[in-house]
């Protein structure tokens, strides 16, 4: 087992290496844009596979919780004075905060009653944003604050790829600890966990509010990107988008999960064309993956070279 986080690590190093050297061997700028956006679902995608993968407790909200971590910070630098950084941790906050409660209120709750719960949650905190009018410009969408003042598509690519590497490096870091431990205790076996003294209300709570956190984080950085948000950004479509993502690439492991989260976002740009159609594309793969490869493009991968290592020793 010692051998398995320095190889993970190296792994995630030589990802970071190859992401890095990416805009200097002949990527336009508009696929800098379109990458800069993957860093995006990336952190997202993890946020999820955190919460889906090691706690097993679905969530339906995480693209509302982005949405509250976008607004949460643009609103607190256009009213409050913030200043962006700031501005940013105020909405990870509050995204935790009520990632916290969300966590407490669904305590008793498992499987399809929970998963329509989150939905229910998410969409009444989409359709407050949007009734908000006078202070969120709802549907019109909310002018924000740059996050690099006169900064380039590159500086951006440079920035969200450096917050990217942090953040899953981050949560490797929580997985592997007695915190950790405790999620995947309750994964495993609830009634197991707390008999043998873990706070299981606890650390469910704490579950949500980390992975609403990230997905906060993720929110606001958007939000400061592209200088303009919509509600749209927290609906139930968005949320299917980075469920997908999750799926595809592997949602038992945040690496996975990030990497299908920059392989989807490319392929969205790709079959932008057909439109509509390529949510139906993603659908089919995210069920056809669920049934013939249920760990992910990347996870089946990683198994079957480590299968076949095995029979050659």
């Amino acid at each position: 087992m010692s051998g398995v986080a320095p190889m993970k690590i190296t792994g995630l190093a030589v990802l970071a290496l190859g992401f890095a050297v990416l805009p200097f061997v002949g990527l336009s700028d508009y696929w800098v844009y379109t990458v800069t956006i993957g860093f995006y679902y990336a952190l997202l995608a993890a946020s999820w596979s955190l919460l889906v993968g090691y706690v097993g407790r679905i969530s339906f909200a995480q693209a509302a919780m982005s949405g509250l971590g976008g607004y949460a910070s643009a609103l607190s630098v256009i009213h409050l004075g913030l200043p962006v950084g700031l501005g940013l941790v105020t909405g990870v906050v509050i995204a935790g905060i009520v990632g916290f409660a969300l966590g407490w209120l669904t305590l008793r709750l498992h499987g399809a009653y929970l998963g329509l719960t989150t939905i229910a949650f998410g969409e009444i905190l989409r359709i407050t944003v949007t009734a908000e009018h006078g202070l969120t410009e709802g549907s019109l969408g909310l002018r924000v604050p740059a996050l690099i003042p006169g900064g380039s598509r590159l500086d951006y690519y440079y920035l969200f790829l450096a917050v990217t590497v942090m953040c899953l490096i981050a949560m490797g870091l929580l997985l592997r600890s007695r915190i950790g431990l405790f999620f995947q205790s309750i994964r495993e076996d609830e009634d197991g966990s707390a008999s043998l003294g873990v706070d299981v209300t606890l650390w469910k709570c704490v579950a949500f509010a980390v992975s609403s956190a990230f997905a906060g984080l993720a929110g606001g950085l958007y939000a400061h990107f592209v200088q303009l948000i919509t509600p749209s950004m927290m609906s139930l479509q968005e949320m299917g988008i980075v469920l997908a993502m999750a799926v595809i690439g592997g949602f038992h492991n945040i690496l996975y999960a990030a990497l299908g989260g920059m392989l989807l976002q490319v392929l969205l740009e790709m079959l932008r064309e057909v439109e509509q159609w390529r949510l139906v594309v993603f659908g089919l793969v995210a069920i056809l993956m669920l049934r013939f490869a249920p760990n992910g493009i990347f996870g089946t991968l990683v198994d079957a070279v480590t299968s076949r290592r095995k029979r050659d020793a």
